[in-house]
């Protein structure tokens, strides 16, 4: 979700019609006292470059000259939530409402952010329904003023407002489906609410990547994989022939929850196709890493259970040889043994940046230490490593344990 936005551009002074108005402003020129109103541009500005503790120091002094501002209060407690103060910064939010005001604010914007960081997923759900609904009445209305053609705004404009609106009603929905998938997921009444709430996302936008995503997550946990692999492949084609950095692909958190399930679904080749890309993007990237060393475990077991799933390429001619260059070979014409050592090659990059990085999530770093394992039992050596910074004496280590890969220093980060 994007930071909250100033909604009007505004300047400090007020226009004034007489010539005097005109000539006070002029002499007071930069030295003329600061506004709460230019303070919040000023920190807006500061929160899109994350200078965070600037921005809050611009917000409180808008408040200490107009406390009632809302819009002060509100960003403020925004600035404090992304600068990492999850407590102040809710604290901030939660003035916004009764009994602090008169009433509840008329934006969805703060009832996402209270969500977010919300510890109970009652609650969690309730500002999300809020913030859909509001959302959802917001477009109905933009829709009724455009059928009566009482549009004031350029055709631009008017397009940028909806799909903003609609973007922001589908995140607030897809979001309500994971915590019933979640946190909620025994509840009785869990599989009708997802299926109610994908079915109104996919109601405002059809064609939304992750909306789609959702809703395959969804039927594989109703034990519907046909219909799921459907999504999930047709998911997988609109992405197959885009290239890294393609400004249409979507976020790369999205493309690997789409590798996840093409893997889940034994679909390896497609997942590696992906994972390769998003890899192309971010070398440092640790989960794209883990995904792609387990794509290609998951490649060479499969391949062990059914060694015709190896594409054999035929054999060419000496002279063809000489006058064509030799294609590489794709995925699909790897045998099992060079998988594994593709799948230690990207996991041992795996483990060096997690190491590097101090990767939160434990459950990938036991994952690649056990996988690690299994490929070191069976002798596997891995593949040339792809990074620029190797791990010092891999050559002559290739099946050194991962936890014992060295922290290299220096790494360039793209």
């Amino acid at each position: 979700m994007s930071k909250t936005k100033n909604k009007a551009k505004r300047n400090g002074l007020p226009k004034g019609k007489g010539g005097n108005s005109a000539a006070r402003a002029t002499e007071a020129g930069p030295s003329s006292a600061p506004t709460s109103s230019s303070l919040i541009d000023k920190a807006h500005v500061l929160l899109a470059q994350s200078n965070f503790e600037l921005a809050i120091k611009f917000l409180k002094r808008a408040l200490e000259l107009e406390p009632a501002n809302l819009e002060a209060r509100e960003v403020l407690g925004v600035a404090e939530l992304e600068g990492g103060d999850e407590e102040l910064g809710r604290s901030h939010l939660l003035q916004l409402f009764p009994p602090h005001t008169d009433e509840p604010p008329h934006t969805p914007s703060p009832y996402l952010y209270l969500a977010q960081t919300a510890n109970d997923p009652r609650e969690a759900l309730g500002y999300y329904s809020t913030a859909a609904a509001m959302t959802e009445r917001a477009l109905a209305g933009l829709s009724s003023q455009k059928g009566k053609g009482r549009i004031s705004k350029g055709q631009d404009d008017q397009e940028e407002e909806v799909a903003a609106a609609k973007a922001m009603a589908v995140t607030a929905l897809i979001a309500m489906v994971e915590i019933w998938m979640s946190d909620l997921c025994f509840e009785p009444e869990a599989e009708k609410n997802c299926d109610d709430l994908i079915s109104r996302a996919l109601s405002i936008s059809p064609d939304d990547f992750e909306a789609r995503l959702s809703l395959a997550s969804i039927r594989i946990s109703q034990q519907r994989a046909e219909d799921a692999v459907k999504v999930i492949m047709n998911l997988y084609e609109e992405l197959e022939e885009k290239e890294a950095f393609d400004p249409s692909l979507p976020a790369l958190p999205t493309r690997l929850s789409l590798v996840r399930l093409l893997l889940e679904n034994n679909h390896h080749l497609p997942a590696l196709s992906i994972v390769t890309t998003a890899r192309e993007e971010d070398s440092l990237e640790v989960e794209s890493a883990y995904l792609e060393g387990w794509a290609w475990y998951l490649r060479a077991e499969a391949l062990l259970g059914d060694p015709s799933l190896q594409k054999i390429r035929p054999q060419e001619s000496t002279t063809q040889k000489n006058e064509d260059e030799e294609e590489e070979d794709g995925p699909e014409s790897i045998s099992a043994e060079a998988c594994f050592s593709e799948s230690m090659r990207a996991l041992l990059e795996c483990a060096q940046l997690f190491s590097e990085q101090d990767y939160p999530d434990e459950g990938i770093g036991s994952h690649v230490k056990e996988l690690l394992e299994n490929l070191e039992k069976r002798g596997v050596q891995p593949a040339e490593m792809e990074m620029e910074d190797r791990v010092d004496g891999q050559d002559d280590q290739d099946g050194r344990d991962w936890e014992d890969v060295e922290e290299v220093e220096d790494v360039e980060m793209d």
